[in-house]
Parts: C-alpha cells; structure tokens; sequence
C-alpha cells in the first residue's frame, strides 16, 4: 500500500513539472459506485472488471483496477495506450486475468479491520490453461546526445542556474540542469517543447523556481557518501492569511545528482522507463497484478473505487 512522508516535504519544483507532462489523463467512463455493504461494492467491482475485459476495454481495466503504483509508472512513461494495446493482441493474458477474476466472484472475500482490503482465495481451477509467456526484455531506446553542464562546483552550478533563470533562458537551463533521462529521451525536443510553453503559460513556475535557487546558494547542502548527490533542506516559509492567522510552508527538499562531470536535476525518466519496459516484457499476470504463490486476489478500496492491490 502506499504510505506518504509525515513532513510532507515537498520536491522541488522543476521535477514537478515534468511530470505534469508525463501523466496520461483518464478518459474510460468512471464504473458506477456499488451498493452499501463492503462485499457488495467489492463484488460488483469484480464484475465490472470481468465486463471490461469481455467487451475489450482494456485501458478501463487498467484505468479502474490496475495496482495504483504500477498505473502511476505507466502514465509516467505514457505508456497506458500502449499497455492496453498489447492487452488487446494477447487473448491469453486476458482469458488469464478474467479467469481469476470469475473464480474470485465465487470466493467468499475476507476484510481487514478498516473494511478497505479484501481477499479472495481463488477456488481450484476448473480448465487449467498453460501460464502466458513474456516477451524479451528490451532497454528503453535513447539518444546519443551529449551533455553539457555548469560543471562540478556546487555555487558555480547555482549560481549559473540562478542567471538563466533570472534571464528567463529557459533552454540554457534545461541543457545545462536537466536530468540526463530527459534530454537523451527519443521525444526530447517535444517534450521540451510542451515544458517552455508551461512556463510562458505560468511565469509564477518559474519565479518559484528562481527563488529556490537563490535559497539554495545561502544553505549548506548534504553530500552522500559517494559525493554523487546533494541534498537542500529549504525552509518553509511564513504566510500572513489575515492580520491575526498565518502559516508556515512545510520544508522543501531539492536535489542534486553529480552526473558525467556535472550537478543536474535528480533523473527519474530512466529509471520509471526502464520498470515500465521490465513490466511490459513479462506476462502481465507476473508483473504484478495477481500475488505470486498461494491463489489469492486482493482488492484495496480508494474512496468508493475497489482495484487491485500490489
């Protein structure tokens, strides 16, 4: 399940922005709530589900009940549509998922405590089908370009940093700054593209990210052990509300990660790739949508939406 940080502390703001980017918006129609009891919605999303994959709505099935962290990696690397495509040309994974899901609808499910996690212990299987195969693992394509930088002094790297945006040079920085994954991923240039069309649509992103900077060169930052990463702690800042309430922003953490000779932003593109691609390469039942070793299901619930756990 997922668990969030009790600080609250907040990434920086450039890496927030690219991920706006990557996310893959919904458009499956949302299921219908369920009814009243927790077995009843559990079991009406069980056949929602089963009736997705019958009439070949396999992005709704993904949309609707694919584990929340996998799905977040697949709209991450915008890979949904992709996903939901290759669904579509394997029959088998399909036959494979709905046979799981009808022996759970005969499964009586257990709840924990809170009522939100139910389990299913699947009955035997009446036609045993042989375990769906994978495809070879192949690494995400990427560019050969080569990277500039500030270079490898911290206050040189800030303080250029602090000039370009201060300059409004928003490619100076991103070629400069940017992490590695996301100028040698194949669609750069668009991808580059929609960010500086963002920050014209929001100046405030990029005063916000000036600022951070200007903070960062008066704070003493946390080196690793290996001297390949830098930690800023950001303090929050005091908000007047009215003339007698105001609040107090949470910290901020920005990063830093020493690459080919220079400081950039941390790099989260190569690596959320490179799970996707490991994902896709293995039989989906594999990857986790279905627990591995005794025959179980289990669902988790998100407001009034029931999908499958990791």
């Amino acid at each position: 399940m997922l668990r969030f940080d009790s600080r609250r502390c907040l990434v920086c703001v450039a890496p927030l922005i690219l991920v706006a980017f990557l996310a893959d918006h919904a458009n499956a129609q949302k299921p219908a709530e369920g009814t009243k009891t927790p077995e009843a919605q559990v079991r009406a999303a069980l056949a929602d589900a089963t009736m997705r994959l019958d009439d070949g709505d396999a992005r709704g099935f993904l949309e609707y009940y694919f584990p929340t962290e996998q799905l977040r990696q697949l709209r991450q690397a915008n890979a949904v549509e992709q996903t939901a495509d290759r669904l579509k040309q394997q029959p088998q994974i399909i036959d494979g998922i709905r046979s799981r899901l009808r022996r759970a609808a005969k499964a009586k499910p257990t709840f924990d405590r809170s009522g939100s996690v139910a389990e299913f212990v699947l009955p035997p299987e009446e036609d045993v089908n042989p375990k769906p195969k994978g495809t070879e693992f192949k690494e995400p394509a990427v560019t050969n370009v080569k990277l500039t930088g500030f270079g490898n002094d911290l206050e040189t790297v800030l303080r250029k940093g602090e000039e370009a945006l201060d300059k409004k040079d928003v490619d100076g920085f991103v070629k400069n700054l940017f992490p590695a994954g996301e100028l040698r991923h194949p669609d750069a240039d668009s991808r580059h593209a929609a960010l500086r069309q963002r920050l014209s649509d929001n100046p405030k992103l990029l005063e916000q990210l000036l600022a951070d900077f200007q903070a960062m060169r008066k704070l003493k930052p946390q080196i690793s052990e290996n001297k390949d990463s830098a930690e800023y702690r950001i303090p929050g800042t005091k908000v007047e509300l009215n003339k007698t309430q105001s609040v107090t922003t949470p910290e901020r953490i920005f990063k830093l990660q020493l690459v080919e000779g220079s400081w950039r932003l941390p790099d989260n593109t190569a690596p959320t790739r490179r799970a996707v691609a490991k994902n896709l390469a293995n039989a989906l039942p594999d990857a986790g949508s279905f627990p591995a070793g005794p025959e179980k299901i289990t669902l988790e619930r998100f407001g009034d939406q029931w999908r499958l756990a990791q």
